[in-house]
């Protein structure tokens, strides 16, 4: 048994999933983070394809996961229909959402656009995102973020360290200082850095921020450590490098947060 609670990264690219030579490095899963309590993995924050690589980095169910969206754009949910946990007999997933997941998911994942109705996987049941949930010691708090159509962040607590999740957010409106609050304190800030500073004014709207509000949210939070992600499919290993290293000139303790990263909690 491995002792202790974590967070493991298993896709962090924004929008789309990408392969290829250029992507190696940070990865081509859209967003999922695993959490893991002992050596099962008790809860999922984001669902997207990288959700599908929780083997790969040799990790193993709980008889009942919960899985926290932030939203329901298509690259936070992707992962899902091809989830094996979904489909058995046995166990349970419970999904929390915003504004009720059951009705948002069921509709997407069925014919034509999935072969197979989500409403008949009878492993699931859903609940509303509202307050804080208690998984296995880890105490998960959700929060507003600026995003089109609406979404969450959540702060994870673990015994010894916390976190805060902030993908597909938009810096720079009325949201911030709620937010700030929301994670002030944080051992470890993982915040959206989908564009860089030259490409923010053409993408006012979308729902994204540079890795400059990344590194301002984590200094005003007081965050001891910054991973970025909601990398752009655009953006290629060496494009990434170059954020990287504009970040750590400004905040040191910044890395991305590429798969395989883990955070201990």
């Amino acid at each position: 048994m491995t002792d202790g609670s974590r967070l493991v990264v298993l896709g962090t690219r924004g929008s789309i999933a990408v392969s290829g030579m250029d992507f190696v490095r940070y990865g081509g899963n859209t967003t999922a983070f695993a959490l893991v309590v002992g050596d099962e993995t008790v809860a999922f924050v984001d669902a997207g394809t990288g959700l599908l690589a929780y083997r790969n980095h040799g990790l193993s169910l709980a008889r009942s996961v919960n899985i926290f969206l932030t939203h329901y754009h298509w690259d936070h949910l992707q992962g899902l229909s091809m989830f094996d946990a979904i489909w058995a007999e046995d166990g349970e997933i419970v999904i929390h959402g915003p504004g009720g997941p059951e009705h948002s998911l069921v509709e997407v994942i069925a014919p034509p656009w999935f072969p197979v109705p989500l409403a008949d996987a009878t492993a699931v049941r859903y609940e509303t995102v509202s307050r804080p949930v208690e998984v296995h010691g880890l105490l998960i708090t959700p929060f507003l973020v600026e995003h089109p159509q609406g979404a969450f962040g959540y702060r994870v607590d673990g015994p010894s360290a916390s976190l805060a999740i902030v993908t597909d957010h938009e810096a720079g409106t009325g949201r911030d200082a709620a937010i700030v609050e929301a994670i002030h304190g944080v051992d470890v800030l993982i915040h959206d850095a989908q564009y860089q500073p030259d490409e923010i004014a053409q993408r006012r709207g979308w729902g994204h921020s540079t890795w400059v509000d990344a590194v301002i949210a984590a200094e005003i939070s007081g965050a001891r450590r910054l991973l970025l992600t909601s990398l752009d499919p655009r953006s290629t290993d060496g494009d990434v490098d170059r954020m990287l290293r504009s970040a750590q000139e400004r905040f040191p303790e910044t890395d991305v947060a590429r798969p395989g990263v883990e955070v201990r909690l």
